[in-house]
């Protein structure tokens, strides 16, 4: 019989060997194990996720009942540690005793009997004082101290949002990290239906209705999400592939934050979108829809692989007013010169605003890494700038919260090129204009919204639009 927990152990040991640069363990085993219960499968999910989204929470807990500092364990005796910390902190389906138990089982069959003294005494102390840990005081650098024990989240980045955001923005992101998350969906329209531009909503919408009640018969938790009516959210999925209209092409993964960069450009049938940093595709795919069967979409990405990523996206959403091509964004493509309506710059960031969907983010990325990244993507706006008409559009996003990446960005752009900002208060949707806390259309006038993780719901995501004028 399969010990779920050692799964879990092996995958925490590779994770620790590997420094978190690996991030496909935890789906690989998945798939490797994909036999096993649900729920088991689940198990499997919720602590290894766990154990990385709440590390720095975790270690700093164990160092405060352990004699020997996490860092200084053997290295299966950290992560049998960190395993049963985390069941004991936050699984309260999860009786302490067993968490203890199975972590010393575990101990002594990888011969560390002589350890499993040490192991279940760290366990059982944590268990008995688990109400009462002393935190880092909120007075203490400014906070960065206790959200980043609190929240598991580097106390460099901690500052850099506290400098920009305040205390209490920057720790409604930080819960949201941590919150589970559904999985959103796009229901899909036909660009062969020739519908107007202003019936697309409604189609999307209608189908979005049917689809819903298609997925709830199929036991999947469904919500509607409040700012776009062809948008679900969907819990209780255990693979997507296998849902009603998966195969079919009547929905694509992809979030509400990343479906308003086409809903902000406002385009129109006919026209031509360029997308130049474009995997996995739903953005090109939500644009080819847009463009009706007359208008054309050309997809791009750095990698033979990233195309093929695309590539199976749009064969299943049955579009092909797509020409996807591997192409590197830095090169300049003299024969894009003046092509676009519309140019995607979706370019690489930080990813600052997913961290609640990928943890290993907050791990891996570094501060000087954010200088790196921001050379980066002004090398593509220099090689792709020019690939608008003027008079067209360019749509500047990431899904990163860090100033350098995202407005200083479109400011330079608007200075140094011939671009300016277009004020798109009148497009924002009307559930963000109701609930903005923060005087988010003070922006929207300049050109740009930035949506802070959780704000309203969405990931966390920055959108800037910008018209090529003569200069």
């Amino acid at each position: 019989m399969v010990n779920i927990r050692e799964i879990v152990l092996n995958i925490l040991m590779e994770y620790d060997k590997d420094g978190g640069r690996k991030t496909t363990l935890l789906k690989d085993a998945l798939e490797k194990y994909d036999y096993l219960e649900t729920r088991d499968k689940a198990f499997i999910k919720r602590v290894v996720e766990g154990c990385l989204e709440r590390n720095i929470q975790i270690d700093y807990v164990i160092d405060s009942f352990s004699k020997t500092e996490v860092k200084k364990m053997q290295p299966l005796i950290r992560s049998l540690i960190r395993m049963g910390t985390y069941q004991i902190m936050f699984m309260d389906s999860i009786p302490d005793s067993a968490a203890c138990n199975e972590a010393v089982k575990l101990a002594q069959k990888h011969k560390f009997a002589g350890l499993k003294g040490f192991v279940n005494g760290v366990l059982r102390n944590i268990s008995r004082n688990k109400e009462n840990i002393s935190y880092p005081d909120k007075t203490q650098n400014g906070g960065a101290d206790y959200l980043s024990v609190l929240y598991s989240v580097p106390v460099w980045l901690c500052k850099m949002w506290l400098t920009e955001y305040g205390f209490e923005r920057t720790e409604e992101m930080l819960k949201f990290f941590l919150e589970p998350r559904p999985t959103a969906i796009r229901c899909t329209v036909d660009p062969r239906d020739g519908v107007s531009g202003s019936s697309d909503m409604e189609i999307a919408t209608e189908n979005a209705n049917k689809l819903k009640k298609e997925l709830e018969d199929a036991g999947v938790v469904v919500k509607e999400n409040p700012i776009l009516p062809y948008a679900l959210e969907l819990e209780k999925t255990d693979n997507i592939k296998y849902l009603p209209g998966y195969a079919e092409g009547r929905f694509a993964v992809q979030d509400v934050s990343s479906m308003l960069v086409t809903e902000i450009a406002g385009i129109l049938k006919g026209h031509t979108v360029i997308d130049v940093c474009a995997a996995p595709g739903g953005k090109s795919m939500h644009a080819a829809q847009k463009v009706g069967a007359d208008g054309k979409v050309f997809s791009r990405d750095v990698s033979v692989s990233k195309k093929e990523l695309i590539a199976e996206n749009a064969a299943r959403l049955g579009l092909d007013n797509i020409t996807i091509e591997v192409v590197d964004a830095k090169i300049h493509d003299d024969n894009m010169k003046r092509n676009a309506d519309y140019l995607y710059l979706d370019v690489p960031c930080s990813g600052l605003g997913i961290i609640g969907r990928k943890s290993d983010i907050k791990h891996n990325i570094k501060k000087e890494k954010l200088t790196e990244l921001t050379k980066l993507q002004w090398d593509i706006v220099k090689s792709c700038w020019d690939y608008v008409k003027v008079g067209g559009t360019l749509m500047y996003s990431t899904c990163t919260v860090n100033k350098a990446e995202n407005e200083q960005m479109v400011k330079r752009i608007c200075t140094e090129l011939p671009f300016e900002p277009v004020d798109i208060t009148d497009v924002l949707p009307k559930y963000i204009i109701e609930n903005d806390k923060y005087n988010i259309k003070d922006t929207a006038k300049k050109g740009y919204i930035q949506l802070l993780p959780g704000e309203f719901g969405t990931d966390g995501f920055f959108i800037a639009k910008l018209k090529r004028v003569v200069k």
